[in-house]
């Protein structure tokens, strides 16, 4: 999904619009600033963000032979 914001992360951020392609996208963001006019805004800018993909790469103890060593106190 492709955002659009006018000053994206400013105190005024503003969500204008939505596309699911970037050719949409920025043929909007063409037309609504074709005249010079930005509307108010400092900004406008698309904007796609990375999905919840995160995998964690954590490693957990999984039972080390050199902790069996160690003695208890």
């Amino acid at each position: 999904m492709y955002k659009i914001y006018g000053d994206y992360a400013y105190t005024t951020e503003t969500l204008l619009e939505q596309f699911e392609t970037l050719s949409e996208a920025v043929r909007w963001c063409e037309g609504y600033t074709d005249a010079g006019d930005f509307s108010g805004y400092t900004v406008i800018e698309i904007a796609r963000f990375a999905g919840d993909e995160y995998e964690d790469e954590t490693v957990f103890y999984e039972g080390d032979d050199d902790f069996a060593l160690m003695e208890e106190f």
